[in-house]
């Protein structure tokens, strides 16, 4: 019984053309399926990793005075004022922080204010 594996050629039955196509058509393989791979993690990985930093970016560059946040550490404050980059809250009656943009996870200020629209609405 003889057992034949895909990518090896046979040794008794190949010539030297043969040998030279069956070789190209190997390489050919490996690059369509390092190109198929390639473009499988730019799809997967790296353009939503850029869709997210988008939204990060606009999400700093819209902060105002008075929004509520939530920094990255769990501290949730208001804005009391802004420099470039570092933002100051206020977390408590007299504890102000200064934390960088960069550890901002998310402004809760506007859903608050969607609330409290249709909650007015009703």
């Amino acid at each position: 019984m003889r057992l034949v594996f895909a990518g090896a050629p046979d040794v008794g039955a190949t010539t030297s053309t043969g040998t030279q196509t069956s070789a190209s058509g190997a390489m050919m393989q490996m690059l369509i399926m390092l190109l198929i791979f390639f473009a499988m993690m730019y799809f997967l990985v790296i353009l939503p990793q850029r869709r997210r930093e988008k939204e990060f970016r606009q999400m700093i560059e819209s902060l105002k005075k008075g929004d509520t946040i939530i920094t990255t550490g769990g501290v949730v404050g208001k804005i009391v004022d802004i420099k470039k980059d570092v933002v100051k809250i206020k977390s408590a009656n007299s504890t102000e922080l200064e934390i960088h943009k960069a550890y901002i996870a998310k402004v809760i200020k506007e859903k608050e204010e969607a609330k409290e629209e249709t909650e007015s609405k009703d």
